[in-house]
């Protein structure tokens, strides 16, 4: 308990935390809601007991939802939360809950869609009002102290003096929240003709100077940005390519990257990618890395290659445990050398601090990172790569004495927390990186991440949440069985025998027998708190459950013979499908999903023939050829080039529609079967490399081959590889 006030004090008033008495938050073990435990507010978790205070009073609920990070959380504690005055009134006339939307994404999206629909907009601090029942009746966001004394003036008037018509429009409003969050839909087939018209639609929204969807404020929006690069791996599409790549750019060279310590801030707030909001999510920098990775394989730009290794580096040094899991997030605030919290602070320069720091390097890193005497924010300057184009080697160099300079400034707080299902995507996203870049502590990382989940955040036969202070809470989700499950099947790609797809596959079925519906889809949860059931489908900060959950059945049918999973895989892409042509934008990963499973996976590693075949691709530009690693289980093979039979499907590669001459492929190895036992065969096992040649531009290679154990051969596959050289 002494170290949980200790984090309750630093987020405090001192002076005031001292006088007062703690709040019913005293005892949770989340950041966010221990920041609050000294407020002037009566603050309760959210729970039964908030519930039956405000039945028993007959006081309207008002709910404020944040997370640790969240710099317009801070302001609205310190100028509301703080006074002394508007604390009184809150708690003589309402019942006050804490929410922390990292813990609770399934109240977090319920009470979100009540504020836009109130309002239009939304962002968090999220203040939400209900009656003592649990009915919404008003949303807003942030507001300042006169403003939120006005609201909750007005708030209290409507409920003492016209009861009637609060009740009318929380019975309306909880409606309509309530039939969007349970949204249901006919199945419906996603073809090709659609997915390149949707395309077409998103590029329509994209920013065509700075990258990116739309104006400011302008969010990395990676599953749009995935599903796009899907489609132009897939079709060999320039111009989809072409502007992911504009809006990589914008990212890479823009503020939101930390230049001196690597790493992604979650969203600018201008146009061009200059000034951003800075906090860093755990999410950003597996999303925005793995967007990275894919841009790189396709077309090589040591840019982005450059940006990933230092996300991925940056992850490793700062943002895991020493036992394994990955922390959510950092803040945008830090103190100043008065100890007063001020944004950004940690991560912005004066040409005077670089010249302090860095000696004759300053005025390279100055011109290199624009850096100006008045700078883009509050007089100081995110670091900038715009207008570039000089030696990295040199430019890495500075940037680690502004990084290693930067470490006697006080750092903005970790939030410590262990949430599964972001560790799951920075699983995936690491297990790829290690593979693409050869880079083995990247797979120890993620290893060791998913060994701690494992270890310590079972709940039953199924998971909790978070884990923070050495203790588990919280029920898992959706999103965190699909995403750490994916995060297992990723390991076993690269790491077979390490026994991760038992516990992937105990996974998926956890989550058909506890969180489906009848309907086909998934719910969020085991248990239906808020407002009712909940049917996750649109993209947040990772893609959505339901998109998530499709990824994971494709994959273990794709890994192996249980039917199950290859029914429920089927079954999912047809009713997800008909629910996320609806709204495409938000719910992208659904899309990218049901192609992956309708017209099979993109990205250089593929799982084939009920996953005894595995291969993976990567290009050497520099020889002007893609190589190719074909792994053939024990007791399988795939026929040779020439297999001696004219009834088996030989193994051959197509170059833009050119197939490669016998001089392409290996010696086979010839020998007789089970089932041909008087004819001699030509087959390859074990390991196999072909390579291909590639030529400037496009290039579309197509691998065919055929699996076949002693007994039986399966159906020939042909799967296709963009390239551009």
């Amino acid at each position: 308990m002494k170290t949980l006030t200790l984090i309750a004090l630093l987020f405090a008033s001192p002076l005031v935390a001292q006088e007062r008495e703690p709040n019913n938050l005293l005892g949770e073990a989340s950041p966010y809601l221990l920041q609050h435990v000294y407020n002037a507010v009566d603050w309760y978790p959210w729970g039964e007991a908030a519930f039956e205070e405000a039945r028993a009073t007959g006081k309207p609920i008002f709910i404020s939802v944040g997370y640790a990070s969240c710099h317009w959380c801070r302001v609205m504690a310190q100028e509301s939360f703080e006074n002394e005055e508007i604390g009184t009134y809150l708690n003589e006339n309402f019942v006050s809950i804490k929410l922390d939307r990292e813990e609770r994404p399934d109240l977090d999206e319920q009470f979100m869609l009540v504020t836009q629909n109130s309002t239009g907009g939304g962002g968090w601090p999220n203040t939400v009002f209900l009656t003592p029942e649990g009915e919404p009746f008003f949303g807003g966001g942030y507001y300042p102290p006169e403003a939120f004394t006005a609201l909750l003036e007005e708030m209290n008037s409507n409920w003492r003096n016209d009861r009637a018509q609060v009740n009318a429009t929380a019975a309306a409003l909880g409606a309509v929240v309530r039939e969007y969050l349970d949204r249901k839909a006919r199945a419906r087939l996603f073809t090709a003709d659609m997915a390149r018209e949707i395309s077409s639609q998103m590029l329509g929204q994209m920013d065509d100077f700075n990258g990116g969807f739309g104006v400011a404020p302008k969010f990395p929006l990676e599953p749009r940005l995935l599903y796009l690069l899907d489609q132009a791996d897939r079709n060999a599409d320039q111009t989809l390519l072409e502007a992911v790549q504009l809006a990589a750019e914008g990212m890479v060279n823009g503020g939101i990257q930390d230049h001196a310590g690597g790493g992604f801030h979650r969203y600018a707030v201008d146009n061009e990618w200059g000034l951003p909001h800075f906090e860093k999510m755990l999410y950003n920098q597996a999303l925005i890395g793995r967007l990275l990775l894919r841009l790189d394989a396709l077309q090589s730009n040591e840019d982005f290659a450059r940006a990933a290794r230092r996300t991925f580096d940056y992850v490793l040094r700062e943002m895991q445990a020493p036992d394994g899991g990955f922390y959510a997030t950092q803040d945008a605030d830090s103190p100043d050398d008065n100890g007063v919290f001020r944004e950004g602070i940690y991560y912005t320069w004066a040409p005077s601090q670089i010249r302090e720091v860095a000696g004759v390097e300053a005025e390279f890193l100055i011109k290199a990172l624009n850096v100006e005497e008045d700078g883009n924010f509050e007089g100081r300057n995110t670091l900038r790569l715009s207008y570039f184009d000089g030696d990295r080697a040199r430019l890495d160099a500075g940037l680690e004495q502004l990084r290693l300079a930067r470490l006697a400034r006080n750092a903005p707080p970790t939030d410590k927390k262990v949430l599964m299902g972001w560790n799951g995507e920075m699983i995936v996203t690491l297990a790829q990186a290690a593979r693409a870049y050869d880079r083995p502590e990247y797979l120890a990382a993620a290893q060791a991440s998913a060994r701690f989940i494992m270890e310590n955040m079972r709940n039953g036969e199924g998971y909790f949440r978070s884990y923070i202070t050495g203790a588990a809470r919280i029920e898992a989700q959706l999103p965190d069985y699909a995403g750490f499950g994916r995060g297992l099947v990723a390991l076993h790609d690269i790491d077979p025998d390490g026994g991760w797809l038992i516990e992937a596959a105990r996974i998926a079925r956890f989550m058909l027998d506890n969180l489906h519906e009848d309907g086909g889809v998934f719910r969020m949860s085991e248990q239906v708190e808020g407002l009712g059931v909940f049917i996750p489908l649109d993209d947040g900060e990772v893609a959505s459950g339901n998109a998530q959950a499709q990824r994971l059945l494709t994959a273990l049918a794709r890994r192996g013979e249980d039917v199950v999973f290859i029914q429920q895989a089927a079954a999912l892409a047809d009713i997800l499908s008909g629910n996320a042509l609806g709204q495409p934008e938000e719910r992208a990963a659904a899309l990218a999903a049901v192609d992956a499973q309708n017209r099979g996976d993109v990205g250089p590693l593929r799982a084939l023939s009920n996953g005894v075949v595995q291969v993976w691709a990567k290009i050497d530009r520099e020889a002007y050829v893609v190589n190719f690693t074909i792994n053939v289980a024990e007791g399988w093979h795939i026929n040779a080039h020439e297999p001696l039979e004219d009834y088996f499907i030989p193994t051959a590669l197509w170059v833009n529609g050119v197939e490669l001459g016998r001089e392409a492929y290996p010696k086979p190895l010839i020998t007789t079967l089970a089932f041909n036992s008087d004819t001699p065969l030509a087959l390859y096992d074990g390991e196999l490399r072909l390579s291909a040649p590639v030529s400037s531009g496009v290039n579309v290679i197509n691998l065919v081959l055929q699996s076949c154990s002693d007994e039986i051969c399966l159906a020939p596959q042909n799967i296709s590889f963009s390239f551009w050289q």
